[in-house]
């Protein structure tokens, strides 16, 4: 009977209710490292966006110059979607880049991997 009695709470709007936060994930972990021009396909997940869209954006760093630590196409997509990230055309400063997911619904909400990034022969996205 208590179950049923919060139940109905949560359910009719209880103002005390606090959604569970929004939590961002990687679907499977990033690669440790790749080859300059290399693409590989990255995907995020989003649990617990209940009032938004799901959906992440990309990014990386270093930025400056530009281009410098990548690019991902595209660069916002939905949770569960791979997108292309592509390695810069030279090693960054520092040899690595940092790619970060950040949820669109709540941009405090993220997760970052980093990469190794080191000379080699291109290859695409699969």
């Amino acid at each position: 009977v208590l179950f049923r009695s919060i139940a109905a709470l949560v359910a009719c709007g209880d103002p005390k209710y606090k959604a569970p936060p929004i939590v961002v994930t990687f679907a499977s972990p990033p690669p440790t490292s790749l080859d300059t021009g290399t693409g590989v396909g990255l995907t995020a997940v989003v649990t617990n966006d209940t009032n938004g869209s799901g959906n992440v954006t990309w990014s990386c760093i270093p930025g400056e110059p530009s281009g410098q630590c990548g690019s991902f196409t595209p660069a916002t997509i939905h949770t569960e979607v791979p997108t292309c990230y592509l390695a810069p055309g030279n090693v960054p400063s520092g040899g690595t880049v940092t790619v970060t997911a950040t949820s669109v619904t709540d941009p405090s909400k993220s997760i970052a991997a980093t990469i190794n990034i080191v000379s080699g022969a291109p290859t695409p996205c699969p």
